[in-house]
């Protein structure tokens, strides 16, 4: 019997972040941990497992990584577009003196 680690998410981004950037909110990534404590010994054993999470937090990093700079990104955009309310109450306030 194989062992490995599985890691599952969903994202609930912004609409327009996945058609923009293509990217996929729901993923499922399993990482393989080779052999096992009686086949290998447990040294080579835990050996394997900690490049099995090593793998799947570099992979997980990357993909939520690039998830973080889309929103952020979207969101930018999004305030870049609408009127700032603070710059109005100035400019009112400028007139009146």
């Amino acid at each position: 019997m194989s062992r490995s680690i599985i890691v599952e998410y969903t994202i609930n981004p912004p609409p327009s972040t996945e058609q923009t950037y293509g990217l996929l909110p729901s993923k499922k990534h399993d990482f393989e941990i080779k052999g096992s404590p009686a086949e290998s010994g447990q040294s080579e054993h835990y050996k394997s497992l900690r490049e099995s999470i090593a793998q799947a937090r570099q992979q997980i990093g990357e993909e939520l990584t690039a998830w973080r700079d889309a929103v952020g990104k979207a969101e930018l955009n999004k305030e870049a577009t609408k009127p700032n309310a603070d710059d109005e109450e100035e400019e009112e306030e400028d007139g009146d003196a």
